[in-house]
């Protein structure tokens, strides 16, 4: 109990110090500077009087964190100040001591909220935009590995055919001198059987001269060397 006595205690304490921080008066050095601006402390509304002084009147009533210029500064610690109302510029007193040289903590606070919110929408944006990039990366490198692959099948398929191209073009080039062997082979084979025929004729030829005169020849020798017949008497048949 004592520790978280002394815990809370300390807590309350940085607390107090940091709205001692926040809410600091302004510097009467810094605010007798003509033309440096100042805000409304944190209280609820602040009374601007006519004069310098609680005996002068309230002249209006400046809520929490209201902007207003400095004028002048007198040694009592009151200054004179000069804001705008309904489009309108107005003077007025008030103790140093209820301004401060920066914004309230509750304006400062919604800027900050501002600020972060804006930082979380450019941050899901961004997160949204990397979502978007790591799905087409992913997609681009499916496709470029389905491509590296297809380059690869290509290439072996491109080999393949080189192979057979190489092979066509040595299987053409043997059935060119196929053809031309087949071509002097029939050219051959056609004077051949020209000779042949012509033999042919030649051989006719020469067995049908022979054939004559061996014909001629035996009709010469049995005209020539017919034996002589018997003579027939008269009377016989």
């Amino acid at each position: 109990m004592t520790k978280f006595s002394n815990f809370k205690l300390g807590t309350l304490s940085i607390l107090l110090a940091t709205t001692v921080a926040i809410s600091a008066p302004v510097n009467i050095a810094q605010a007798a500077q003509k033309g440096y601006t100042n805000y409304i402390s944190d209280s609820i509304k602040v009374p601007v009087r006519r004069g310098a002084g609680y005996k002068y009147k309230i002249s209006r009533m400046l809520k929490s964190g209201y902007p207003v210029k400095i004028l002048e500064v007198n040694k009592k610690g009151w200054a004179k100040v000069q804001y705008q109302h309904s489009g309108k510029t107005h003077t007025g007193w008030l103790p140093t001591i209820l301004l401060q040289n920066q914004p309230v903590a509750i304006d400062r606070l919604a800027t900050q909220i501002k600020k972060t919110t804006e930082v979380e929408e450019k941050y899901n944006t961004l997160e949204q935009e990397l979502t978007t990039l790591r799905t087409r990366f992913e997609e681009t490198d499916a496709i470029l590995s389905k491509t590296k692959q297809e380059k690869f099948e290509l290439g072996k398929e491109l080999e393949r055919l080189k192979d057979i191209s190489s092979n066509a073009v040595e299987l053409d080039q043997q059935n060119q001198q196929m053809k031309m062997r087949l071509t002097q082979l029939e050219n051959q084979n056609a004077i051949m059987k020209e000779q042949i025929d012509q033999s042919d004729d030649s051989v006719k030829r020469q067995w049908f001269l022979t054939g004559g005169g061996v014909l001629l020849l035996g009709l010469i020798l049995g005209r020539f060397f017919r034996p002589p017949g018997k003579r027939k008497k008269w009377g016989e048949l």
